[in-house]
């Protein structure tokens, strides 16, 4: 019979590869997850580097999980980025020894195929994950995943809203669901040309196969340009109405040229 410990820490990984490793609800512009049409133009690299802390009690019992991340993206034409990511991640429970290794790789692309002068634009974000975790430590699927994402903006004078919605074929060997959806929909603001202040929300069909219970989750970020080829941010992350609270905070730094 499954323990309390060995609940709370499975619990932890689902949460932690939710966000580090299934590409359905790959990260956006750090801290936010909901993604926007932006690309890089053609020609232009872009290098991210982000680092998140979270951490979960329930009857006692504290998970804490670390996540870094590296990710490149080159812009093939003016409406077309590629790009692949990976994680590092870190997991140490009370009572077990501490987990880390790197996780599944991800390639994806960025296309966006529509934009009119109203404000208006849309992008279809598709997404493979290479099996470079070992998922008998709880570091990857074990097998290759696929995602589509589907990502909306609209933008007017210093509002940008975001809305995503994507599925993901989650082929995996640690008995998870195969089939995963996720929504989300976030709101910035730039009052001048080197803030960007934002609040992020989002629900995704739980993998875990022993409930039906949606995973959920409320984000507040800021970012900082200095210049405008180099961004850092901060930002905090909790789950809502999912199970055992999660708290996340985390930082990036953004490099383009």
């Amino acid at each position: 019979m499954m323990t309390l410990l060995d609940e709370v820490k499975q619990w932890a990984w689902q949460a932690a590869l939710l966000l580090a490793v299934v590409p359905g609800v790959a990260h956006a512009a750090h801290p936010f997850v909901t993604d926007d049409t932006g690309t890089q133009g053609k020609g232009g690299w872009q290098f991210e580097l982000t680092a998140d802390q979270s951490r979960v009690k329930e009857d006692g019992v504290t998970s804490r999980n670390f996540e870094a991340g590296a990710a490149l993206t080159y812009g093939v034409t003016g409406t077309l980025d590629l790009g692949v990511a990976v994680p590092y991640v870190r997991t140490k429970t009370d009572g077990e020894a501490a987990v880390r290794g790197v996780g599944d790789a991800t390639i994806q692309g960025k296309w966006r195929f529509y934009e009119n002068e109203s404000g208006w634009s849309i992008a279809l974000k598709p997404a493979i994950t290479l099996p470079t975790g070992n998922e008998d430590r709880g570091l990857g699927a074990g097998r290759s995943t696929a995602s589509l994402g589907v990502l909306a903006q609209y933008q007017k004078d210093a509002w940008a809203w975001m809305v995503n919605g994507g599925y993901t074929h989650n082929n995996n060997k640690v008995g998870e669901r195969r089939n995963l959806w996720n929504a989300s929909t976030a709101v910035l603001y730039s009052p001048n040309d080197q803030w960007t202040l934002g609040a992020d929300v989002g629900v995704s069909r739980n993998p875990d196969v022993a409930t039906s219970r949606a995973l959920s989750y409320g984000l507040l970020g800021v970012q900082y340009h200095i210049n405008k080829d180099l961004d850092v941010d901060v930002g905090y992350r909790r789950t809502l109405h999912s199970g055992p609270v999660e708290h996340t905070v985390g930082a990036g730094l953004t490099v383009r040229w």
